[in-house]
């Protein structure tokens, strides 16, 4: 590893196919040699299964801009908040047997991310849009540090589930995305990094092909990279832009199942994202 970095974001999807052992290594290597490290995790696999326990399905839905996003009720929020919990202790315990004191941050008990809740999702349903009421899901509108940073200080690393304080309800928790959150985080801890890890080595021109990756790409050719994101995608480059527009240096989208994958984004293996012309689209 010779990127160093002083400080960084790092979100693994909580998707199936993504794996998170060789990453949990090289944060225990970098944290290390004195870089200081944030980790926000998704829980979409943890959920769909505790869903399907309960005898519910969870219900996705698109959009008319066509971004996917997954409606949570009264009920399945707290499903999601139990599907966090179970994915935190995972990597808690795993990290623990490194020797890398984890911290949890959960809205309830600690400061970070503060949301305004979407009651109601527009869904594109057989050519029609369709409104679907009693969503607990949430846009982040802030996000104090200070509790990141006192744990930095312990020599510790901060683990963020995707949730947020309900701006409007005391008490209350929303699922929020985990890719936006991880922005929001990095752009409020002055990260020099965000790398955004999933089951694909980044952005596709052509989604069923992984040799069709565009290795780079800013703010000035931004547009052409929306017209590559599809599905889930959509979001990760929407939250790479708000990253960088918060004054994150670099934002990288690559593949959690690389060895080493924040170095491997870095050196080619993902796509990489500046907020200047020292990158192109390519």
């Amino acid at each position: 590893m010779n990127r160093r970095i002083e400080r960084g974001v790092v979100k693994i999807g909580g998707a199936r196919g993504n794996t998170f052992g060789s990453l949990l290594e090289e944060i225990g290597q970098r944290m290390g040699r004195g870089e200081r490290w944030v980790l926000v995790h998704g829980a979409s696999s943890m959920m769909e299964d505790l869903s399907r326990a309960a005898g519910t399905e969870p219900l996705y839905v698109t959009s008319p801009s066509g971004f996917r996003s997954r409606f949570v009720s009264e009920k399945e929020l707290e499903i999601f908040k139990a599907a966090c919990c179970l994915f935190s202790v995972q990597l808690v315990n795993a990290l623990g047997k490194m020797g890398i004191m984890a911290v949890p941050l959960y809205p309830s008990v600690s400061k970070g991310a503060v949301a305004k809740r979407k009651d109601a999702l527009r869904s594109v349903e057989d050519g029609k849009i369709r409104i679907l009421r009693g969503n607990y899901s949430g846009s982040i509108e802030s996000f104090d540090a200070d509790e990141i940073h006192a744990i930095w200080e312990l020599g510790g690393l901060p683990l963020l589930p995707p949730l947020a304080e309900d701006g409007t309800m005391e008490g209350e928790v929303l699922n929020v995305d985990g890719d936006r959150l991880a922005a929001a985080a990095a752009a409020a801890v002055k990260a020099d990094n965000l790398t955004i890890l999933s089951n694909v080595p980044g952005l596709l021109r052509d989604p069923g092909d992984p040799a069709s990756k565009v290795t780079e790409g800013n703010l000035d050719g931004w547009d052409d990279l929306k017209n590559f994101a599809m599905g889930n995608m959509k979001r990760k480059l929407l939250a790479a832009r708000e990253a960088l527009e918060g004054g994150v240096e670099t934002v990288v989208i690559a593949d959690s199942r690389a060895p080493f994958p924040v170095e491997s984004g870095l050196s080619g293996g993902g796509t990489l994202l500046c907020r200047g012309s020292m990158a192109t689209a390519g």
